[in-house]
């Protein structure tokens, strides 16, 4: 597994924007800011393997994207329904904190596989 540097700078900035829309729906509500910034956590950690990075086995990156772009949607739902609703904060932390592990242990069991 390679990065390559322009397109993982890419996949953060397109993270931190996306992160910044987020705050945006929620601006006013309380705990906005932390939408915007929980949001950039989990979408840097989806963009970022789907984006960035380059893989030795072409099946396995192929699934890690897959994966991550899931991921990705799953978290772009989320987020924007939280901060759009403004749901209690808890709610908010435990649903993606959830997310963002099982996706976590998913990306590190498919790097692990060595045969598909």
């Amino acid at each position: 597994m390679k990065t390559n540097t322009f397109l993982t700078c890419i996949s953060i900035i397109l993270a931190c924007l996306i992160g910044y829309l987020t705050f945006n729906i929620a601006q006013g509500k309380e705990y906005d800011i932390i939408y915007g910034f929980g949001s950039t956590i989990c979408f840097i950690a989806t963009l970022l393997p789907t984006l960035g990075l380059q893989y030795k086995d072409s099946r396995s990156g192929t699934n890690i994207r897959v994966l991550s772009v899931l991921f990705f949607i799953a978290f772009l739902i989320s987020h924007f329904c939280f901060a759009g609703f403004g749901i209690k904060m808890s709610y908010y932390i435990i649903t993606n904190g959830i997310i963002l592990v099982i996706y976590l242990a998913l990306f590190y069991k498919l790097q692990g596989v060595k045969e598909l």
